[in-house]
């Protein structure tokens, strides 16, 4: 019997499946983990998931993100939605008499439970909303191999 246990164990780890699912630690406190499916729990530990496939076109997408805001030319007021994967980026571009401002939400929706993000205040600086994003990006990147 246990010459036949490491032929077992490896006929049941190919069965297995991967986890779908990356859950960031909005706070940044927390290291990256992965989850088969997204619960209400997660959400309320302040996780906010993404589809672990998606993973590094969202990263781009919220590079881009932080690009645009950086941007100092002045551009028409606009709002925008897009999906990555599971995940729906809802923005708003407003125009002050300073500067541009950006406001983006984002939301996951994994089947029974829904996590969302704020991830641009329009209320916060541009400079303030800049260093955040590139903070998480260096957060997710030191925690995911891609």
């Amino acid at each position: 019997m246990k010459k036949y246990l490491p032929v077992i164990l490896l006929f049941l780890s190919g069965i297995c499946s991967a986890q779908k699912y990356a859950l960031i630690d909005k706070n940044m406190a927390q290291p990256v983990t992965y989850a088969n499916s997204v619960t209400m729990q997660d959400d309320y530990k302040n996780l906010f998931a993404v589809e672990k496939k998606s993973l590094p076109a969202f990263i781009k997408e919220v590079e881009k993100i932080a690009k645009q805001l950086a941007d100092k030319k002045n551009a028409k007021p606009e709002s925008f939605e897009y999906n990555i994967g599971v995940t729906r980026f809802s923005g708003l571009k407003i125009l002050l008499s300073t500067e541009e401002r950006m406001d983006v939400v984002l939301t996951s929706d994994c089947g029974d439970t829904q996590t969302s993000m704020h991830l641009i205040d329009a209320k916060s600086s541009n400079a303030n909303n800049i260093y955040y994003i590139n903070t998480w990006i260096k957060y997710i990147k030191s925690y995911v191999k891609m």
